[in-house]
């Protein structure tokens, strides 16, 4: 009987899995066209539309954190992420169908969607493997390769589709994946009989479906009214202040009951994150400013197809599943040699191949003042970017998880995202400003020159501090083991 509720339970996985990939599919399939559809469908200047986009990448990591206290307080991680699903949906349609008048509305649907689903499906994956932690090891590998696998597909087939087709079509094609998405859930149901048994008993278990529907539907058009102000307005920054204070004496209290080995790796991860939102403010300029360089000034020709601006990034997740394999194949190797690098060492790297990148992309944008750019640079450029994750958030959330003193794991990984996420994002969409021409209110490809030379730099000193530190512990290491 074990045995079977064990195997019902691992086929449950599999189809969240599956609804997982397709949630990717339709979220960076929407990404990719974003910044592109508000400068050339909407005629948005490029400062306003990245504050659009820099405020709504950042949302999308503030609900998760409202959605998941909702799931674990409330309504459960399968509910959640229904409802997830279905906002979503309507998220992509109301910005295929409706365009400018539907622009806000459809941006908080994404990020009420996105916040119900994000944290929820990842739990309840979880939920399908209990006492099996290598059970469970396996089944999140599968998730992410099966999302970055959904990603490179859709960053090539929605703006290809809204190239050749129509805008609407490329949101639609979204919306279509999460729609996949919603019926492997729905198919699950029969998988997971067992799910109701872990659920809290609360008062809104005892509600029927209806009163639970109308208490959702109300919630959801309150919530959604809250969210459409936020962004119209563009309080993020706001928003962001009074999170941040919270999550800082969230720290303050964790650190304070933590032990004095527990203390010392707690700052050292503090100051490490810093240096992590840096790096994701210029990475991040991937799917924002590099997208509209190369849609302006590169020659995206091979043969007689003209590659769409927006299908660059899926070279992202491309390197991130190939490269990110060989990684973990090497440090599996170097650990068997007793060879293992810190996490200060890893983050030095990505910041190298992320000032490497940076380097590239400002040689092209210097190029472009005389003549199109060839294909290879920004491909090359976007390469070394794409590589540069794999050194930053697998090793400092591994780091996390590892010096966390107990019951705070789930708080640390929340302060880390809200830094490395939500605020990281909401600054790479002011950074983006630095390559506007203020007298046009677009990029030239001498601005474009000034902002990335000024980005490869300023990566290029967080490496080169980061070197520094690297070396410094080597040298006490040693020092240390003379004595």
């Amino acid at each position: 009987m074990i045995t079977d509720l064990k195997t019902t339970q691992r086929r449950a996985s599999y189809f969240i899995i599956g609804m997982v990939m397709w949630e990717f599919f339709s979220f960076y399939g929407m990404q990719a066209l974003l910044i592109l559809y508000l400068t050339q469908k909407l005629h948005f200047s490029d400062p306003h539309a990245y504050a659009i986009f820099g405020s709504f990448t950042s949302l999308i990591y503030v609900t998760p954190i409202v959605g998941g206290w909702l799931a674990d307080r409330y309504c459960g991680y399968r509910y959640a992420t229904a409802w997830g699903c279905v906002l979503i949906i309507l998220g992509h349609l109301t910005l295929g169908e409706f365009t400018q008048h539907g622009l806000y509305v459809g941006l908080s649907l994404l990020i009420l969607g996105i916040g119900l689903f994000k944290g929820n499906s990842i739990c309840l994956i979880g939920e399908c493997y209990p006492g099996d932690p290598s059970g469970r090891s396996s089944a999140f590998t599968w998730y992410y390769v099966s999302g970055n696998l959904g990603a490179v597909v859709s960053q090539f087939l929605c703006p290809y589709l809204a190239q050749t087709i129509g805008w609407s079509v490329g949101f639609v094609a979204a919306a279509v994946g999460m729609m996949f998405g919603l019926i492997l859930l729905i198919l699950s149901r029969r998988y997971f009989g067992w799910y109701k048994a872990t659920l809290q008993i609360n008062r809104w278990t005892k509600l029927n479906s209806s009163q639970q529907t109308l208490i959702s539907i109300v919630g959801i058009l309150i919530s959604l009214a809250i969210v459409m102000v936020v962004l119209f307005k563009l309080l993020v920054a706001s928003l962001l202040i009074i999170i941040s204070i919270i999550s800082i004496f969230t720290f303050i209290a964790i650190y304070k009951r933590a032990d004095v080995k527990q203390r010392k790796a707690l700052l050292m991860l503090g100051v490490l994150s810093l240096f992590a939102c840096g790096f994701w403010i210029f990475d991040q300029q991937g799917s924002s400013s590099i997208v509209l360089f190369i849609s302006r000034f590169v020659d995206r020709s091979i043969g007689s197809f003209t590659v769409p601006a927006a299908s660059f990034q899926s070279i992202n997740p491309a390197m991130v599943l190939t490269i990110g394999t060989l990684v973990a194949l090497l440090w599996r190797y170097l650990g068997k040699h007793n060879i293992v690098l810190t996490p200060v060492s890893k983050l030095t790297i990505g910041l190298l191949l992320l000032s490497l990148g940076f380097y590239v992309i400002a040689t092209a944008a210097h190029l472009a003042v005389a003549h199109s750019v060839v294909i290879w640079l920004p491909i090359l450029c976007l390469t070394l970017n794409g590589a540069s994750e794999i050194f930053v958030d697998p090793v400092l959330l591994s780091s996390i998880t590892a010096a966390a003193p107990a019951h705070s794991e789930g708080r640390l990984v929340a302060i880390y995202y809200l830094l490395t996420g939500a605020i990281a994002n909401y600054i790479a969409g002011q950074v983006a400003n630095l390559t506007v021409d203020p007298t046009q209110g677009v990029g030239t490809a001498i601005t474009y020159h000034s902002a990335y030379m000024q980005f490869t730099w300023i990566a290029g000193i967080m490496f080169v501090m980061l070197a520094i530190w690297t070396l410094w512990d080597r040298y006490k290491s040693r020092e240390i083991a003379i004595k």
